[in-house]
């Protein structure tokens, strides 16, 4: 899909909504194993039910080549699933979607051994007519700005929520909380899921849509992300993409912007955004690899391929063993990043120590 297509409109009454996608494999992992992805106008034409834009985003888990592959298959597969649905009624369509996601990931991952225990996060969001509904597992966010506030329209699906949730924790405690990364639930790792599926909520005019990989709202707080949202789209995405690279990304990160406006309801095409910037078009089946969107981004932040562990030298990653200790349906995402490279420097640090102070003994 070309920007260009991307930030065309699909007639929606008398509103249209625009969009943009950006995905960054960030500055510790090795591939992207984050996926977005959204309906074109064209593809909103030929289908007729049950109709408007969709826009997708995952986050996979489950190894180097896993967490790629769930990703991918659950964004496309909902995709494939909602343009092909029977059905006019929304949200059915939304829950029936996700639902063959999970069925397809599961079967793929015990079929093959390679992708056993592979998962991904999935937050959807339909927009139709002048009304929304979302469909949401994991901790990918969906959030809403109308009017200069900004609002969390999902809910996180991980144990920290549920202990801020249950009072447990408080939500500054949950962001450096050890088990931030444990999830409750996710899609493909069991043979059913509970899927959460809210809708519909009136449009307004100007309405802000952002889904995110937690790559982003790790990093990007509600306060900045209203601030950025205020842009025309095509900027504030890059915005997102600029700040959370600065916060030296030690997650993959994705971000769709996506904008209610005014248009001309016979009109399924509009034209493209005036604020269009050149940067290069982004290849959806490429996002599960490394994919840089925004390389004059990098230009002022020291160059992350020649570090030791990036590609070519990347080693992959591997499931996390902690998941074998967790109860049956919970999942923990790969925590690496920098409190792992800082453990490791210590580590280095305290047998330095200790050889000098052998050394000194003699």
């Amino acid at each position: 899909m070309s920007e260009a297509a991307a930030d065309r409109a699909g007639a929606a009454g008398d509103l249209v909504v625009r969009a943009v996608l950006r995905t960054d494999v960030g500055l510790v992992r090795s591939e992207n194993q984050d996926f977005g992805t959204y309906t074109t106008p064209d593809e909103e034409l030929q289908s007729g039910h049950p109709g408007g834009r969709l826009l997708v985003v995952a986050d996979g888990m489950g190894g180097h080549r896993g967490g790629a592959t769930a990703s991918r298959l659950a964004a496309q597969t909902v995709k494939a699933q909602y343009l092909g649905s029977e059905t006019e009624d929304v949200a059915s369509a939304l829950r029936d979607a996700l639902a063959r996601a999970n069925a397809r990931i599961y079967s793929e991952a015990q079929s093959n051994p390679d992708l056993r225990g592979m998962g991904t996060t999935t937050s959807a969001l339909a927009v139709r007519g002048g009304e929304a509904w979302f469909a949401h597992v994991g901790d990918s966010r969906i959030y809403m700005v109308r009017d200069g506030e900004i609002r969390q329209l999902t809910e996180d699906h991980s144990l920290v929520a549920s202990m801020v949730r249950e009072g447990l924790l408080t939500p500054k405690e949950a962001e450096t909380h050890p088990r931030r990364n444990v999830l409750q639930r996710s899609i493909g790792v069991g043979d059913e899921v509970e899927i959460d599926v809210r809708g519909p909520f009136d449009l307004r005019e100007g309405d802000t849509f952002i889904l995110c990989s937690d790559g982003l709202h790790g990093l990007v707080k509600e306060p900045e992300m209203k601030d950025v949202a205020q842009l025309p789209i095509s900027k504030a995405a890059d915005e997102y993409l600029k700040l959370a690279i600065e916060r030296g990304a030690p997650d993959n990160v994705t971000v769709i912007v996506a904008r209610v406006e005014r248009g001309d309801a016979q009109d399924a095409t509009l034209t493209d955004d005036p604020h269009l910037d050149d940067t290069q078009d982004i290849d959806p089946s490429a996002f599960d690899h490394t994919v840089r969107d925004l390389p004059d981004v990098h230009d002022v932040i020291p160059s992350v391929s020649e570090e030791p562990g990036r590609p070519g030298g990347a080693t992959a990653e591997s499931a996390d063993p902690a998941n074998d200790s967790l109860p049956a349906g919970v999942t923990q995402k790969s925590s690496f990043g920098f409190t792992k490279v800082l453990w490791m420097l210590l580590v280095v640090l305290v047998l330095g120590a200790a050889g000098a102070w052998l050394f000194l003994a003699r």
